[in-house]
């Protein structure tokens, strides 16, 4: 900072601070990842409704898309495995750490889903606040 005004021939104060380290200070607020977020966005990704990825259907690809959606708030939230559960309908934690190792397990041996996993990672990141969903 002390630098950048030295050669700007400006005084050091916070907005000159701010202006310099925008890129490394991290606001909260608009950086945190929600499990609503990510099941908003798993919901649209894949055309269902939120209240059917949290519901209790058990058809093959609604259960895949669940489990991707419970993944992904393992790996972007610091949500426990029980609060993630709640998230869900109420399953239970064993239910959440199933899901985080099949999509892992799954990830690994089929191309399809670790493409799907990472465009909804790129999708969750940049575009939080901006989901279209079915209704």
């Amino acid at each position: 900072v002390a630098a950048f005004a030295n050669l700007s021939k400006q005084r050091v104060d916070l907005p000159l601070a701010e202006l310099v380290l925008k890129d490394l200070i991290h606001d909260q607020q608009a950086t945190q990842i929600t499990a609503q977020t990510i099941i908003a966005h798993t919901a649209a990704y894949f055309e269902y409704s939120t209240e059917e990825l949290c519901g209790s259907s058990r058809s093959r690809p609604l259960v895949t898309a669940r489990q991707i959606a419970m993944y992904l708030c393992r790996e972007l939230t610091e949500l426990s495995l029980p609060k993630i559960g709640v998230y869900f309908g109420g399953r239970d934690h064993t239910t959440v750490m199933h899901a985080e190792r099949k999509i892992r397990t799954l990830m690994a041996q089929r191309p399809a889903i670790y493409n799907q996993v990472t465009d909804l990672t790129a999708r969750v990141k940049s575009d939080r606040g901006k989901v279209t969903q079915r209704d």
